[in-house]
């Protein structure tokens, strides 16, 4: 792992149809929020704790994967972290358009007890190495 950009071993819940599409195509922004939301505003979200990303884990319906779940394991080129503890997408474009970080840390571990949330919007910033 790459320290002078903060890259990070960070997780991605999915369904298995979706974890094999990223890891052929890699991330696609277009589709973010599409499933869960985007409380940290529209990008690619990951989490350092598996058990928070199994709440976005979702079954494929059919196929050879039918009624499995899957996540990644992506190296995340973090960078400098805009951190906060609750959702403020106001916030976060004010400080994304500065230019002075490449993501964010939503700290809900600190703030409400849960876990923390990595966010980044570019995709070039993320690379899907094992599939879980």
């Amino acid at each position: 792992l790459e320290s002078d950009v903060n890259e990070l071993y960070l997780f991605h819940g999915s369904s298995p149809a979706g974890v094999l599409g990223i890891g052929q195509h890699g991330f696609n922004l277009q589709l973010t929020g599409s499933a869960t939301g985007c409380m940290f505003g529209p990008g690619a979200y990951f989490s350092e704790a598996s058990s928070k990303c199994d709440e976005y884990a979702r079954e494929d319906p059919s196929g050879v994967f039918s009624g499995r779940c899957a996540l990644l394991l992506c190296r995340v080129s973090c960078g400098e972290l805009f951190r906060l503890e609750e959702s403020d997408v106001t916030a976060i474009q004010r400080a994304m358009g500065t230019g002075r970080y490449d993501g964010v840390l939503g700290d809900r571990e600190r703030g409400a007890g849960t876990y923390r949330e990595f966010v980044v919007y570019d995709e070039a910033q993320v690379y899907p190495e094992y599939i879980i």
